[in-house]
């Protein structure tokens, strides 16, 4: 992996593949896991559903993985979607967080289409942000 940018959520199945697809979007290098992320359908249906209407991009086809199965060392930047999952890369990985950044995404997961609408737009302006600070 050489990706400019990992992003971690809990799953694997809503915030990070948003955030990787809205980076991808921009031409940005990136890549998703989960830090409890198991062998699944793919990304949740609410997720792919509020990325196609909202920018015409599409999550199909994405597989959850879980972060052990990914170099951290090798992303230039490291974003967990939350306090607690950057907890968990920190206790759970022989690994420096010098390259982590933490947004406080609220997980969607099992809410309604608004709720990922909402989670939607929340990552894009975290993006925008990040993506402005360098």
């Amino acid at each position: 992996m050489s990706a400019q940018y990992l992003f971690v959520c809990t799953g694997n199945t809503c915030r990070s593949p948003l955030a990787e697809a809205l980076a991808e979007a921009r031409g940005v290098s990136a890549e998703s896991a989960g830090v409890a992320a198991g062998p699944g359908d793919g990304a949740a249906p609410n997720a792919d559903r509020a990325l196609r209407e909202a920018r015409g991009l599409s999550l199909r086809g994405h597989t959850p993985r879980d972060v052990s199965a990914v170099d951290l060392t090798a992303a230039g930047r490291i974003v967990a979607m939350s306090p607690a999952v950057a907890r968990r890369l920190r206790d759970d990985h022989d690994w420096a967080p010098d390259a982590m950044v933490t947004w406080a995404v609220p997980d969607p997961y099992g809410g309604s289409l608004a709720d990922y609408r909402w989670c939607l737009e929340e990552i894009s302006a975290a993006l925008d942000d990040l993506l402005a600070s360098g």
